[in-house]
């Protein structure tokens, strides 16, 4: 029982002195603040679907619309744009001839130069609904009319 004992006298006086022993010291800190910023810059983007006018007759009543267009805006959330269609409102034919047209967006008249002021709403597209029309009395040339309107959003 002797060399038992022997063992657990030194086995405890050896972790009597471990413990006594300086451990390593508590490391140093230092911190400071990192600043993180972003800049979210006003931006938008624009899509189109085609006007198609009704038929028209040389002379005739005036037509409305065959098939409705539209204007799609899509601006980062808050920022202000004004939608512009350039160009002078009219369509040419094969000959030459020019037929004049009227634009509504969302049912309201919309002019030659004037904007429509729309403000951004994130991912949800501003949609203007067009129609348009043809005033009566028009005498042209028959055949197919077309004009090609840029359409121009200002932010």
């Amino acid at each position: 029982m002797a060399s038992r004992f022997g063992k657990f006298v030194v086995g405890g006086l050896a972790a009597s002195l471990l413990t006594l022993l300086p451990g390593p010291s508590a490391a140093e800190q230092a911190s400071a603040t990192l600043r993180v910023t972003l800049r979210v810059v006003a931006s938008c983007s624009v899509q189109t679907q085609p006007l198609a006018l009704s038929d028209y007759t040389s002379g005739g009543q005036a037509t409305g619309t065959a098939s409705p267009g539209a204007i799609d805006v899509t601006c980062a959330r808050g920022t202000p744009a004004a939608v512009y269609l350039e160009g002078n409102r009219t369509l040419q034919g094969p000959s030459g001839d020019r037929v004049a047209y009227e634009v509504r967006a969302n049912g309201a008249p919309w002019r030659a130069g004037e904007a429509i002021h729309v403000k951004g709403m994130g991912q949800t597209p501003v949609h203007l609904a067009l129609s348009g029309s043809v005033p009566a009395g028009q005498k042209v040339a028959m055949g197919d009319y077309e004009d090609q309107v840029v359409v121009r959003v200002v932010y």
